[in-house]
């Protein structure tokens, strides 16, 4: 993660736009040496909003705990196969994190 102030920044954006999106890299601009904004990858941005969604909803947080609950008590589900009746196919080109 890298911290720059907002006037590199302004010099350097497409160079630390290219970074972020590429490499995912993070970047926290400062103004006046306090954090002001973060630049991070659209797709980690998406996936953040649907963190925050989901921990907004109390229906689904309760819906969580219930199914944690279910599978510390060592309890099994239902596998992909047997909800949707077909194999799972891992993709060729899934992103590891």
């Amino acid at each position: 993660m890298k911290t720059l102030p907002i006037s590199i920044v302004k010099t350097k954006l497409t160079e630390l736009v290219t970074g972020v999106e590429e490499r995912e890299e993070e970047v926290i601009v400062t103004r006046k040496g306090k954090p002001a904004a973060v630049l991070i990858n659209y797709a980690e941005y998406e996936r953040l909003k649907e963190t925050v969604d989901v921990l907004s909803d109390p229906d689904l947080l309760q819906q969580l705990r219930k199914s944690q609950a279910f599978y510390q008590k060592g309890k099994r589900g239902l596998s992909f196969e047997e909800v949707f009746c077909e194999p799972m196919v891992p993709r060729k080109n899934a992103r590891r994190r």
